[in-house]
């Protein structure tokens, strides 16, 4: 996906013309089903004429240029790659383009980011360097051939020698702006130059092609690379902000054990936005460094599966990173541990920890509590945040403010800010708006928002999902023959639901009872994911084998087994528990048969209406590249498909 692609003479002309402009809103209403942005378009007409002047020489004659070109997997964008041949060698060659209109920028105590005001923004030739190593390591123009690929940033209105003399300080940011060169305004003939050295020697034409019709390579799912990457052995690449809360909360915790300060990092951000991958990479950083790691998740088949796949060597490894024999010396049993955990923690003493990684901090509760099978009963009169605050000398909040599934569910950044300042903790707060599921389609996300009353987003207007594919069934039977046929072609598929029918146990002969059945499904049934009990080891739980093995497939999950995880395809049976009435949003409770559910939203006194809307907002958004929808309610149906239409 690109908003406009065509030669260097081409675009130097539709430039000087001034229709280029144009014709990259009409591309991207077109593609997003949106408008761009004022600052989007003000970009555009201010960074693509001082862009055309470098290249308005005769080198680049045979050179091709792509704007607004999408990451694969992801929904960031570059601003420009200009594609050509290399003269060292003749070898097909692209440069990644950073344009910036930045006129001033200050130091940042965060590794590789400046200040712009009250802004930490990505050094421009960091944010440069990321993309090519994106393009380098998914897109198959590259993975599929000897193409070089470089990076530089053009800062065209920068004149300020103190602040050029900053953004490529060594002392600062090392050999960055050495491998990713940065130009500003005065730098025009000089990045002429390097252009020239990087795609100025013969024809873009075959390479500009493969970029073109080139796919996205697979990327490497979570839990596929998971044992790879706490071990060290693989890294994620990080975009932009990914990069800036990292780098961000490592800063804190060198700070932090420098001077004995604590700190609390929230980062927010929506489905797919990479939460759980920053969380997990900062684990494997922190054991390589031997600080006092923990990480815990609000979701129990997430950490189920988390500890499932790690337990042959997490003791080993914890042991090691606390420096201890013995198991019993640890300050928690499992590398993957519950709020709750760290909370005991925290309340037995401080600072036991380094830093603390609380991932789906959205779950969060007002209080720890141990948990019956008909009873609760709370265990600590000091709020659960506060303890968790107390137990590290760092703590990173993940979080999503509309992914919360229970009434007693407080995580939000108001709840955990106020009680940071309460105990004298600096906040510090990142937002995550990138889109790495559901193909990198941020238009889906924003159309999935609407749907459900989140918020309107910038157009109504409905166009495609930038190739994700979203289906409305007609029948089970249909949504079951699609999945099916996904699932040949080697994709990792699931069915979930609305907890809208009975979860009953296994027949005494093993035999899992088809709860999930309804008249409309027309004799199509399916069991609740299986039922194996509390006490099993995380390999033997039904949390694990469900979203680990394809032999579960025909098990249908719910909002618990499924928060946290991702497949290839996801199949929504979207329940009567809520429904659209009156042009709104209603919740009817009697479909539903979840009873914490309904007895936490009895005891808060609220209706369900909103925590419902954030139960089918998760399942909608579980698929890499497709959703299909199955409703039991017609009119609930007759909004989608409203919604649908041009």
């Amino acid at each position: 996906m690109h908003l406009y692609s065509a030669s260097v003479p081409d675009f130097i002309k539709a430039t000087r013309e001034g229709t280029l402009v144009s014709r990259l809103v009409s591309a991207f209403e077109q593609g997003q089903s949106l408008a761009p942005t004022s600052s989007e378009q003000k970009a555009w007409r201010h960074s693509l004429p001082p862009l055309a002047a470098v290249l308005d020489d005769a080198s680049f004659e045979r050179a091709y240029i792509f704007l607004e070109l999408q990451m694969p997997l992801s929904s960031h964008r570059c601003d420009a790659l200009l594609v050509g041949r290399s003269a060292r060698g003749g070898r097909p060659s692209a440069v990644v383009v950073e344009l910036k209109q930045w006129t001033h920028a200050g130091r940042s105590a965060i590794p590789d980011t400046v200040s712009l005001g009250s802004r930490t923004l990505l050094h421009p030739s960091a944010q440069a360097r990321g993309y090519a190593d994106f393009l380098h390591h998914y897109h198959s123009a590259f993975t599929s051939s000897d193409a070089e690929i470089h990076a530089c940033a053009y800062l065209h209105n920068l004149e300020a020698p103190a602040v050029l003399g900053l953004l490529r300080a060594s002392h600062v940011f090392g050999p960055l702006t050495r491998d990713v060169p940065l130009f500003a305004q005065a730098d025009a003939p000089l990045l002429r130059e390097y252009l020239k050295d990087c795609i100025g020697a013969g024809d873009g034409g075959p390479l500009s092609e493969a970029i073109r019709s080139g796919q996205a390579q697979p990327s490497e799912k979570l839990l596929d690379v998971l044992i790879q990457a706490v071990e060290g052995h693989f890294e994620w690449r990080l975009l932009d902000e990914q990069r800036v809360a990292f780098n961000t909360i490592t800063t804190h915790v060198e700070q932090a054990q420098r001077s004995g300060g604590k700190a609390v990092i929230v980062v927010r951000g929506g489905p797919g936005t990479g939460k759980s991958v920053l969380a997990i990479q900062l684990l494997a950083h922190a054991a390589r460094h031997q600080w006092r790691i923990a990480h815990a998740v609000g979701s129990k088949a997430f950490q189920t599966v988390l500890q499932a796949k790690t337990e042959a060597f997490a003791t080993e490894m914890l042991k090691r990173i606390y420096n201890v024999r013995y198991q019993n010396r640890l300050p928690l049993r499992k590398m993957f541990s519950t709020f709750a955990d760290i909370a005991g923690v925290g309340a037995r003493e401080e600072n036991t920890f380094d830093l603390v990684v609380g991932d789906e901090a959205h779950r969060l509760w007002n209080y720890r509590r141990a948990k019956f099978q008909n009873f609760e009963r709370q265990l600590s009169n000091t709020p659960m945040v506060d303890e968790m605050i107390r137990a590290s000398r760092v703590t990173a909040l993940f979080l999503d403010d509309n992914q919360t599934v229970r009434a007693d569910e407080v995580g939000t950044l108001e709840h955990i800010r106020s009680h940071a300042e309460s105990l004298r903790v600096p906040v510090t707060v990142v937002d995550l708006n990138a889109q790495f599921r559901c193909s990198g389609s941020e238009s889906y996300m924003q159309w999935v928002d609407h749907a459900l009353g989140f918020h309107a987003p910038r157009s109504l207007q409905w166009r495609e999902f930038q190739g994700y594919d979203f289906t409305l069934v007609g029948s089970m039977q249909e949504m079951q023959e699609r999945l099916e046929a996904k699932r040949r072609l080697g994709n990792k598929c699931r069915i979930a639901a609305g907890f809208c029918w009975r979860w009953s146990p296994p027949k005494d002969n093993g035999e899992l009872v088809h709860d999930v059945s309804h008249p409309s499904f027309s004799g199509w049934s399916a069991p609740w994911i299986e039922k194996t009990g509390r006490d099993l080891v995380p390999t033997q739980h039904q949390y694990f084998k469900w979203a680990t093995d394809e032999a579960y497939f025909s098990q249908v999950g719910s909002i618990y087994s499924i928060q946290g995880f991702e497949f290839d395809y996801i199949g929504v049976i979207f329940g009567p528990d809520l429904v659209w009435r009156e042009a709104a949003w209603q919740a009817d409770l009697e479909k539903n048969r979840d009873t914490a559910f309904r007895r936490d939203l009895k005891r808060s006194g609220t209706d369900g209406t909103e925590r419902l809307r954030n139960i089918y907002r998760v399942l909608l958004t579980r698929g890499m590249r497709g959703t299909l929808v199955y409703f039991i309610d017609h009119q609930t149906r007759a909004r989608f498909e409203a919604l649908l239409q041009p």
